[in-house]
């Protein structure tokens, strides 16, 4: 019964607000409605807001990629520029991808979005605090995640190879530029206009291999970056629909020693925002509390996610084998996963040394099913893998309750 009603939320939004790019007006309107729905179920409902660039990913994406070839223009006529504007991108991506600081936001007009919290006391004496949490915000379509999927890390990776090769040759040929104690390496040597070009052989070596490194960027660049918004109802309506239904049963069902907080993020897909802020602004009193985090689980098969390759977060063991015995206990086989591409809003719990994992339904390749695809609609969810997610959550809320305070 619960299952059909999750269903029905999710053709609903999917009918009534459409695409969700964050801070669009579609998913303003999803915000509001969720508030509603929060507070049906609890009196401790909240927003909260913080600034957002809904197509922030696309930006960096075609940033870098234009940078890079300007990188590599600049390289046959002046290595320096070269070396300067090639040693800026990493940097950029770097900043980016591992320092949670997107630069490029910084020259693009922001919107605004809300994270949406409703909050559970419990009966008694509070022994943990648990958040439940998912995104309500969808993506752009992702042609590269239907057509290459497994290549997906070579070919990102192999662009940034071939910038860093970029980085060698440049300095290679400052050098000579400078002192012109290379020059037993010389190639060949002629003028476009007042500029004298030289081409040397073993730094040129080095950039025949940013060259072709610049075709896998546009590769990247031309499957990864469009204009398409998707409906995103596995990713990640799914999660939103586990959560009204976690209200609707606790509403019934008060725990009698968890304190908990079920959060809708905004701004998952462009770079995690919403559970960045939500955990930077609460740091201090999140220490002790679980988060356990829901990704597409309307499809394919059930898993845990322990490590995040592509931005190197270690999600908690414990709570991933607490998780996984639960499962067990009650029929299902959850293998922990090493997803090797894409990121989770528990990775903003788990950077921060909270404990957090998520739960999420895999497909082809190892990664979330019906990823960034104009497949991803409510017509190909799966009852199944939906209601499998929302009894092994019920049963993992019950499990809880029994553990001893600071068990982890």
């Amino acid at each position: 019964m619960i299952v059909i009603s999750l269903l029905d939320e999710i053709k609903y939004i999917s009918d009534n607000f459409g695409p969700r790019i964050a801070g669009s007006e579609s998913d303003k309107k999803t915000i509001q409605y969720l508030e509603t729905r929060f507070r049906s179920f609890s009196k401790d409902v909240s927003t909260e807001s913080f600034p957002v660039v809904g197509r922030s990913l696309q930006h960096l994406i075609n940033f870098l990629v234009w940078g890079y070839f300007l990188s590599v223009v600049a390289y046959v006529f002046l290595a320096p520029i070269a070396l300067g504007s090639a040693i800026l991108m990493i940097l950029i991506y770097y900043l980016a991808r591992f320092q949670d600081k997107n630069l490029i936001n910084l020259l693009v007009k922001k919107s605004e979005t809300k994270n949406v919290i409703a909050k559970f006391e419990p009966k008694k004496e509070k022994k943990l605090t648990i958040i439940f949490s998912g995104h309500h915000d969808s993506a752009f379509h992702m042609p590269l995640f239907e057509k290459k999927l497994k290549q997906i890390a070579l070919i990102q990776n192999g662009a940034l190879l071939g910038i860093i090769m970029l980085i060698i040759a440049s300095i290679w040929k400052t050098i000579y530029m400078i002192t012109d104690i290379v020059g037993i390496l010389e190639i060949t040597q002629y003028n476009i206009g007042s500029l004298q070009i030289t081409w040397l052989l073993l730094p040129d070596l080095f950039f025949i291999l940013a060259f072709l490194g610049l075709f896998l960027g546009f590769y990247f660049l031309a499957n990864m970056v469009t204009k398409t918004p998707l409906i995103g109802a596995n990713d990640n309506l799914t999660s939103v629909a586990i959560l009204l239904g976690l209200g609707e049963y606790l509403k019934n069902n008060p725990s009698s020693n968890l304190e908990i907080y079920l959060v809708s993020f905004g701004a998952e897909e462009p770079g995690l925002n919403g559970s960045k802020y939500f955990v930077d602004k609460r740091l201090d009193e999140l220490v002790g509390s679980i988060n356990i985090n829901f990704e597409t689980v309307g499809s394919g098969s059930l898993g845990i996610i322990e490590k995040e390759k592509d931005n190197n977060v270690v999600h908690d063991s414990k709570i991933v084998k607490f998780i996984q015995d639960v499962g067990k206990k009650n029929g299902y086989d959850l293998p922990a996963m090493k997803i090797h591409y894409g990121n989770t809003d528990a990775g903003s719990f788990s950077k921060r040394k909270l404990i957090a994992t998520t739960i999420f339904g895999y497909g082809k390749n190892d990664v979330f099913d019906l990823w960034h695809s104009t497949d991803d609609v409510y017509e190909n969810l799966k009852s199944k893998i939906l209601e499998d997610a929302f009894d092994l959550t019920i049963h993992i809320l019950k499990e809880l309750e029994k553990i001893e305070e600071n068990w982890f």
